[in-house]
């Protein structure tokens, strides 16, 4: 008995070990890309004429109930704007990334004020750098955002989330995600589960 149980507890130590050092690759892979995200963006609007008044660009860190912490690029034409989102959820037990593309729009846009309204689509990946399973997630987020400064903004409002995920065997192994936080709305169907919540985002933006 001693010596299996000697057996097993090196094993349980190497997955313990193993997990830890894929969730901190996971989190430095996240952190590479923000910083990117955020270089690339930046450089690229300076290097755009200022007299163009109808052009829009932002940068935004954010959080929520679905991606605790998110970084997106925005750039459009007035009233409307593309996005590129990457954010993380590490505050359930599995670590969780994603990264996705969206289009949003100023349904009110005054000097110290404005409302936006954006629909985003992810591919979420659930503790592995890569997940091959069919793993959507949709959000269409409603947000008013408060001028503080010139080029800095506060903002915040609801956000209604839907991730539908493969449940059928695939890839050698059965996949079933474990993303949504919490569910008002499931329904789980042969190849795929459904699951939506109601949540709510707060964040910080950089425009000119």
């Amino acid at each position: 008995m001693f010596f299996e149980i000697a057996k097993i507890v090196p094993a349980i130590i190497n997955v313990s070990i193993s997990r830890k050092q894929l969730k901190m690759r996971t989190i430095r892979l996240f952190s590479v890309i923000v910083i990117l995200n955020t270089i690339t963006f930046f450089s690229w609007a300076q290097t755009v004429p200022q007299s163009n008044n109808r052009l829009y660009k932002a940068f935004e860190m954010s959080a929520s109930e679905g991606l605790n912490l998110q970084a997106a690029a925005k750039v459009g034409i007035k009233p409307v704007y593309g996005i590129f989102g990457v954010g993380t959820q590490f505050l359930s037990e599995d670590y969780k990334w994603a990264f996705g593309l969206g289009v949003g729009t100023h349904l009110i846009k005054k000097e110290n004020n404005s409302l936006n309204l954006e629909y985003m689509i992810y591919h979420v990946n659930e503790n592995e750098i890569w997940t091959d399973n069919f793993n959507n997630y949709q959000q269409i987020k409603l947000h008013y955002s408060k001028r503080l400064g010139e080029k800095v903004s506060i903002f915040g409002g609801p956000s209604f989330n839907l991730n539908i995920a493969e449940n059928k065997e695939s890839f050698g192994h059965t996949f079933e995600s474990t993303f949504a936080p919490y569910d008002i709305y499931s329904n789980v169907g042969d190849n795929h589960t459904a699951k939506g919540w109601i949540g709510f985002t707060l964040g910080i933006r950089f425009d000119k």
